[in-house]
């Protein structure tokens, strides 16, 4: 059944095409942004590798979904021809107003092929992923970001630094938008549990780059510490990843008593509401919507002092940040706010404020679509 939109589309605006690398990561991470551009005039279409249960999803809001997969490396040549032949295609078919380019390989694939697209933007979710593979990568952002009417899309300022610096985007070519926000109504505070031990709950796709390694050491150590405290990870494994972990790891960890596995979560704000700290101890990130949502819900957060989560945390204020791959300093970290529940209530007063002023649904919403004004205008 479809959803009535708030006004019916207006054709002047023409098609906004989303070019995804997850149709289901769209359809939890920037439906309200789509849902907006609806409201504002566009006809909002998604290309995406195949899911069916998204694609129901989207379609019942009345946005068309295109079935397009994107080959995860650039050096497949037949795979990687074959895409741009498709996306070329589909922006040929669409006759797209705005392409809106979410993540490394849209922003790589499509790029190359929106020459002909009258307004371009780029989401630029984490730098490393787009500048890994080095002066290939370098010289289609080049090509990519010479288009005449782009906007790239940072979601923390050492990412848009770092383009700047490296001479591959012009200041006034960029815009700093903190995540794809929060519903707040729908993420609100909730007292500690007071029953049982205390949770610190880490909530991500099982790799070993969000710093699980680092909250299984912890865990041991508050245990030989004699802390009562239980550590939970929650989240799907991510097979065919090369930072992938295995579930036979995450079966040992569990018989030796060291976390809880609670696999994939589909309600995150009850899940957040069970923890005391929420923990994250990335490598490196984008911007984590997880801690977003932790804020919003008034948890204190643990996490690594990188690009994307010193967008959230402030050090002593609504959480802590520590060095990344220092099991040490996490441990002790935990154990500090473990032990002074008052100190826990003092950052859940400050991270939910925080949430609200910078991470709000409707904040992240308008500045999103002002970017399409800009452009298309």
């Amino acid at each position: 059944m479809r959803q009535q939109l708030l006004f019916p589309p207006d054709p002047d605006r023409g098609v906004l095409l989303f070019v995804a690398d997850s149709a289901a990561q769209f359809l939890s991470h920037r439906l309200p942004v789509a849902l907006a551009a609806q409201n504002a005039g566009f006809h909002v279409h998604v290309a995406a590798p195949q899911d069916y249960a998204a694609q129901q999803g989207m379609e019942s809001y009345a946005i068309t979904c295109h079935p397009c997969t994107l080959p995860e490396s650039g050096r497949h040549l037949p795979a990687v021809l074959a895409a741009l032949w498709r996306l070329r295609t589909l922006f040929r078919q669409l006759q797209p107003a705005v392409v809106h380019l979410v993540a490394s390989g849209p922003v790589l694939y499509g790029g190359l092929v929106a020459r002909m697209i009258p307004a371009l933007v780029a989401t630029i979710t984490r730098a490393d992923d787009i500048l890994g593979d080095g002066f290939w990568a370098r010289a289609v952002c080049r090509y990519v970001f010479a288009h005449p009417r782009l906007r790239a899309i940072f979601q923390n300022e050492d990412d848009r630094t770092l383009f700047l610096e490296g001479e591959l985007l012009k200041p006034w070519q960029t815009k700093l938008v903190r995540g794809t926000g929060v519903n707040m109504q729908q993420f609100h505070p909730t007292p500690e549990p007071e029953e049982g031990d205390p949770i610190v709950l880490l909530a991500s796709r099982l790799r070993w780059d969000k710093g699980v390694r680092e909250f299984v050491f912890a865990a041991r150590a508050l245990r030989q510490w004699g802390v009562p405290v239980r550590f939970v990870l929650a989240g799907e494994l991510d097979p065919g990843q090369p930072l992938a972990i295995e579930s036979a790891q995450v079966r040992e960890w569990q018989a030796e008593g060291l976390v809880e596995w609670w696999g994939q979560q589909t309600d995150m704000a009850s899940t957040l509401s069970q923890a005391h700290i929420v923990c994250l101890p990335a490598w490196r990130t984008g911007l984590p919507k997880v801690l977003v949502e932790a804020a919003a819900c008034a948890r204190p957060i643990v996490a690594t002092d990188v690009p994307g989560c010193r967008e959230i945390v402030i050090n002593g204020k609504n959480g802590y940040l520590v060095p990344p791959g220092d099991s040490r300093a996490l441990s002790e970290t935990l154990r500090h706010l473990l032990d002074h529940p008052g100190l826990r209530k003092d950052m859940a007063r400050s991270t939910r404020q925080i949430a609200i002023r910078e991470f709000s649904i409707g904040h992240i919403v308008d500045e999103t679509l002002q970017v399409y004004d800009e452009i298309s205008g």
